[in-house]
């Protein structure tokens, strides 16, 4: 290659930026585990929390949707099911449902 060629490469290297070393994302945040109690209109769900890093939190009724790949692949949610997912620390009583187990809630 010419030195041209070598040196829009190099000026193009220096213009990206990396965002996988951002984290601020994961620090807005907070992760859960909760039961869906009903399902509502428009893939939202009432789940109700029984782990979380917060006790404020835990046995508290949020409203959840899906997100990511479970939007994606459209993964049926049920009454009953453990779901996994995040809430906001701007708004505690949305969550976004990340992860369906394949047990059931007792």
């Amino acid at each position: 290659m010419g030195k041209v060629q070598d040196h829009k490469r190099a000026a193009k290297a220096r213009r990206q930026v990396d965002t996988t070393t951002k984290s601020a994302d994961a620090t807005d945040r907070v992760e859960i585990e909760g039961v869906v109690e009903e399902c509502l209109p428009n893939t939202m769900f009432r789940v109700k929390i029984t782990q979380s890093p917060f006790e404020q939190l835990k046995d508290k009724v949020v409203i959840g949707t899906l997100a990511g790949k479970m939007r994606l692949y459209r993964i049926r949610v049920m009454p009953g099911d453990l779901v996994k997912g995040y809430i906001s620390k701007y708004d505690v009583d949305k969550c976004k449902i990340t992860y369906r187990s394949t047990s059931k809630a007792l």
